[in-house]
């Protein structure tokens, strides 16, 4: 696995797309830039977050989800 950016300096991004479905609340299909933001802790696991990019800053107070770094893979690893 490569080694991980320090978030600091760079950050990662990923294209991510949301499904149309029969639901009323959801919108249109549309394409979401993702950025990675990686906090590493001295006495814990290290965490990624996930973010939206090109969205208001209230959706990244919303729309976010964070792992510990040791579960997350690149993509191409995971293939």
């Amino acid at each position: 696995m490569d080694e991980i950016p320090d978030p600091r300096t760079e950050s990662d991004t990923a294209g991510a797309r949301t499904t149309d479905t029969d639901d009323p609340r959801d919108g249109p299909e549309r394409d979401v830039r993702l950025e990675a933001v990686v906090v590493r802790y001295s006495a814990d696991s290290d965490r990624c977050t996930l973010v939206p990019r090109d969205e208001p800053p209230e959706a990244m107070l919303t729309a976010w989800l964070s792992a510990d770094l040791e579960t997350v893979v690149d993509l191409e690893d995971a293939r």
